[in-house]
């Protein structure tokens, strides 16, 4: 079995560990790998950010840590599924394959964020700022030059038509068409979707 690695990142609360669950659910041979649960066994998170709600993660603890799983992961021929938002500024580019990024509507997103994640106003909305701004697809970008990378919009997408789109890519070594996004210019054709933002 030949080993693949595939990073899935985007912005919390557009479905990245739905769909690696679904993945691995479906595919015995595929490894499901959280980076916030990674990244607690590592012994990278130095701290806790009160005011979003979240651990402070050393990256270089993390990136570390994680070069050496996935080292040891390629020579064991596995494939994995690499999960997080800051996947791309930590996931050792010599052995990753692909890259998906996915991308959610940033009204819609920050609906996701209040109601199923149960985010305060302020985490959800430097969330939602990150998806607007394109952060985490520019990441990839960033740090997977040469990488092939894809996009997926999820806005009103099940995780089960998003695993089939995944499965297509990957069949075809992520040469498919993913999806052009501008959230800019969606939210300025649509001004009336920015009420969230002014809060």
């Amino acid at each position: 079995m030949k080993s693949r690695v595939i990073v899935v990142t985007g912005t919390p609360g557009t479905g990245k560990t739905s769909l690696c669950r679904y993945i691995v659910n479906r595919n015995k041979d595929w490894i499901h790998l959280d980076l916030g649960r990674f990244a607690a066994e590592a012994n990278a998170i130095t701290g806790y950010d009160y005011s979003l709600e979240t651990g402070i993660v050393d990256m270089s603890i993390l990136k570390k840590a994680l070069r050496k799983h996935v080292s040891n992961s390629v020579e064991e021929g596995v494939r994995l599924l690499i999960d997080g938002h800051y996947a791309a500024e930590v996931s050792p580019a010599e052995y990753v394959n692909y890259c998906l990024v996915l991308r959610c509507r940033p009204d819609v997103l920050w609906r996701r964020l209040r109601s199923v994640k149960g985010y305060g106003e302020e985490k959800a909305r430097r969330n939602v700022e990150s998806e607007i701004t394109d952060y985490c697809y520019l990441m990839a970008k960033l740090h997977f030059k040469r990488k092939r990378i894809v996009q997926l919009d999820t806005t009103g997408v099940s995780v089960g038509k998003t695993y089939i789109r995944f499965m297509e890519c990957y069949r075809e070594g992520f040469r498919c068409k993913g999806d052009v996004v501008d959230w800019v210019d969606f939210l300025l054709r649509n001004p009336g979707k920015m009420s969230f933002l002014f809060r």
